[in-house]
């Protein structure tokens, strides 16, 4: 990466007022409550009809802004959707939607589609338009997520997906800005397994009808449920912790801002970059929220105390497809 000084301004969150509970998911999905503790669920959010994500998107930047110190929605040079590919409509440009309705009048927008890695693709994005465009001096990064609507419970082949949840997030960045710095990104995928987890319904192969709008086409499949089994059991935390790795390049990091994890893949993602349990939030009352389970992370260790001025916080991602995401902040002042 060059010298040029990039860094967040501020960021947001928004979640559902409702939860369910470990014992609300083990009715539902017919397991103990012991085996959806270990699936890392203590509680997760519970989207209401009026918790869609745009809609949670929006009150994410709200917050955002009101951190900003100053920086105004007529600052944004460019908005950019960091929330999951299932969205309020299909077919949808989010960002064009989110730009109006917080107010963004002077950018413009587009979306990409991370599948739980957008917000770290979102940052290094917004690095490189700023580093190319010297007209460029303000990104917003927002979206929302609400997957939990895309996993059948009764799916013993998917329940590793039970603590999908629902959210807003959003983060503003900045040029030439002396806090907060993006250091480093790094980035994985896995091209061998891009087809063992999707939802078959509403593409072009096979799109919604009404013989099968009722049917399991409408949820997560996992057409090889073995090979995702071993694929989680051998590789997953080794992906995760590599790309952390890659940013860290021999620094231990001060706070390791993590995406949910089941409890024995949180502990072996801490062990592998030896990192204490106090210095990574654990997101077991929260669900998994996807592409802004970073942001949440983040905001936890802020409010610990975890996280302080000349922290070194590496956020790390991973999601379906498969795809691995890292990032470098160097935390406070310069």
């Amino acid at each position: 990466m060059t010298n040029m000084k990039i860094g967040i301004v501020s960021y947001g969150l928004y979640f559902p007022k409702e939860f369910e509970t470990a014992e609300d998911v083990a009715a539902k999905a017919g397991l103990t409550v012991q085996e959806v503790m270990a699936l890392g669920i203590k509680r997760k959010c519970l989207p209401s009809q009026d918790d869609q994500p745009v809609t949670m998107a929006v009150k994410a930047v709200g917050e955002a802004f009101q951190r900003a110190g100053g920086v105004q929605p007529a600052d944004v040079d460019v908005v950019i959707w960091t929330g999951e590919e299932y969205k309020d409509y299909i077919a949808q440009t989010a960002s064009i939607r989110l730009q109006e309705e917080t107010g963004c009048r002077n950018a413009w927008a587009f979306d990409l589609v991370g599948q739980g890695v957008t917000s770290i693709q979102g940052l290094r994005v917004a690095r490189d338009l700023m580093i190319g465009d010297e007209d460029v001096n303000t990104v917003l990064l927002a979206g929302g997520t609400r997957n939990v609507d895309l996993v059948d419970y009764g799916n013993s082949d998917t329940h590793f997906l039970l603590a999908s949840s629902a959210s807003g997030g959003a983060i503003l960045l900045r040029r030439g800005l002396g806090r907060n710095r993006l250091m480093a990104t790094a980035f994985a995928v896995d091209e061998d397994m891009a087809d063992e987890v999707f939802v078959p319904g509403g593409g072009t192969e096979i799109p919604f009808s009404h013989g099968n709008l009722d049917s399991d086409v409408m949820f997560y499949r996992t057409p090889r449920p073995a090979v995702v089994r071993n694929y989680f059991d051998k590789c997953w935390t080794r992906a995760l912790s590599g790309v952390a790795q890659q940013v860290l390049s021999g620094l231990v990091p001060d706070y390791l801002a993590l995406r949910h994890l089941t409890p024995a893949d949180r502990i072996a993602v801490l062990d592998h970059l030896a990192v204490g349990p106090g210095q990574s939030a654990t997101l077991d009352n929260w669900g998994c929220h996807g592409t802004n389970d970073v942001i949440l992370s983040l905001d936890m260790g802020l409010k610990s105390g975890a996280i302080r001025d000349g922290s070194h916080v590496v956020v790390v991602s991973g999601g379906i497809g498969f795809t691995y995401a890292a990032a470098l902040i160097r935390w406070g002042a310069a």
